[in-house]
């Protein structure tokens, strides 16, 4: 079965979670700690014993704090947000907790109402999510062997029952960067088109769009644009993202191509496509909700129903352990799993958290996740770098990359700052000056200035 169960764990090995400190996305100052179970707010708390069937803990809720207007409409817009309608629905009767909201007031039964309406939606909005992932896949099928879907799409017909309808918008992809252009052309071929935000692509205002291949072109292959590009279809509202790397960090993983060799096999109304094994889609899922900085409940189900997945393959976390240290993400996946073991009680083995277990001190609790997590040559500026480097277990590998991107080849300058079909013997010195401000520069300082100048903020494709 791919319920979520209550399952435990003996220990939480490692730091304890509330010492780490985590920033914001974007531009924000705000700072907060990691909370426990125990921290959150009741309706955060209500949601948890929901989400792991727990109903001791759901009704200690109930019974401690007064089933207020705020703990019912924060209960619902998490519901919304999280898209949990079908199975905070199905939760609410399969525990015997109908009374509790029926009966507490007219708000709590208000919102009985309104979560099985959106469960209605969700039912009949997940048949039509399923006919647009049908609909790309056969646009795409020559690129089977080529491109691994991820995230909900995939998600949603493995690990989770059917009955619970796991929401997806966006399709994810990833694909090779051989076979990036080309991939990109079909969708274009079949009315897709370019989104040109810099939201959807880091790549507007800081560098070529002339054609589709200019936005994974960078001074060295290891490094790689945190998010590709979306391609929109506005007739029937479709979204694809296409990623030529999983953990949208910057870096391209060191056993890229080992993703492609263990991948599994999916199927959606007859098509069927590959998307990455059950350890892999755990580790994306883990590092996914690091970038969120943890906020995304949907993502740590995710990660709950992934780990009950591997724990019937016992035997593959012992690779799924080294897998982690190859790639430099430790730190990421033993604060993820921690948070699912403390939240959601999920049965992480202990030998996994000894294993991935970080050390303790200044610079893990309070630089790891206040830190940009991204590593993006063109993007992320240049003391941000040297900050991402410091808090990182790879640093010998971005050190590196960024002392050997500073004098690249003539013909990347060419085809970054120039155009592709000129010659590389004169323009070495010209474009070197050009490649050090974006290298040195924030993204958005570029895209603000000299970057209007260089290129143009519309694709050519």
């Amino acid at each position: 079965m791919n319920m979520v169960e209550t399952l435990t764990i003996s220990n939480l090995r490692g730091p304890k979670l509330n010492q780490f400190w985590i920033r914001s996305l974007g531009l924000s100052k705000d700072f907060s700690r990691i909370k426990l179970l125990y921290e959150l707010q009741p309706f955060e708390r209500l949601m948890a014993a929901l989400l792991r069937g727990d109903r001791n803990a759901a009704v200690e809720v109930f019974d401690v704090e007064t089933v207020s207007p705020t703990l019912v409409e924060q209960l619902l817009k998490l519901t919304y947000a999280e898209a949990f309608s079908s199975l905070v629905y199905e939760r609410i009767f399969s525990l015997d907790l109908v009374g509790r909201f029926s009966g507490a007031s007219i708000l709590a039964a208000t919102y009985l109402d309104e979560v099985k309406s959106s469960a209605r939606f969700l039912v009949s909005n997940h048949f039509r999510l399923d006919e647009k992932f049908a609909k790309v896949l056969k646009i795409t099928k020559e690129f089977k062997s080529d491109a691994l879907w991820v995230k909900g799409a995939h998600l949603s017909r493995t690990v989770y029952q059917p009955s619970h309808f796991r929401h997806y918008g966006d399709l994810d992809v990833i694909v090779r960067p051989s076979k990036f252009e080309p991939f990109v052309e079909a969708l274009k071929n079949a009315g897709f088109e370019f989104f040109d935000l810099p939201a959807h692509c880091n790549q507007i205002g800081v560098g070529p769009l002339r054609r589709p291949l200019d936005v994974i072109t960078a001074p060295l292959s290891d490094w790689i644009p945190s998010g590709a590009i979306t391609m929109i279809r506005k007739a029937d509202d479709l979204y694809v993202d296409i990623k030529v790397g999983p953990f949208e960090r910057g870096l391209q993983l060191v056993e890229f191509e080992r993703l492609f060799v263990d991948a599994e096999e999916g199927a959606c109304l007859g098509n069927t496509y590959l998307a990455p094994s059950v350890s892999d889609h755990l580790m994306i899922m883990l590092c996914n909700f690091a970038k969120s900085r943890f906020e995304s409940w949907r993502t740590l189900l995710d990660i709950h129903l992934l780990v009950l997945a591997l724990n019937r393959k016992p035997d593959e976390w012992k690779h799924f352990v080294q897998r982690c240290k190859l790639e430099s993400i430790s730190t990421n996946v033993w604060v993820g799993l921690s948070i699912a073991a403390d939240r959601l009680s999920t049965s992480v083995p202990d030998v996994v958290l000894r294993e991935l277990a970080p050390e303790e001190n200044f610079s893990v609790h309070c630089l790891t996740f206040t830190v940009s997590p991204a590593f993006v040559w063109n993007s992320t500026s240049f003391p941000m770098k040297i900050l991402n480097i410091y808090v990182s277990s790879d640093r010998k590998r971005k050190i590196s990359l960024l002392a050997r991107s500073f004098f690249p080849s003539a013909r990347f300058l060419c085809d970054y700052y120039g155009d592709r079909g000129e010659g590389v013997q004169f323009s070495y010195l010209r474009y070197l000056p050009m490649h050090w401000f974006v290298l040195l520069m924030p993204g958005g300082i570029v895209r603000r200035t000299l970057g209007r100048l260089w290129w143009s903020t519309k694709s050519g494709f």
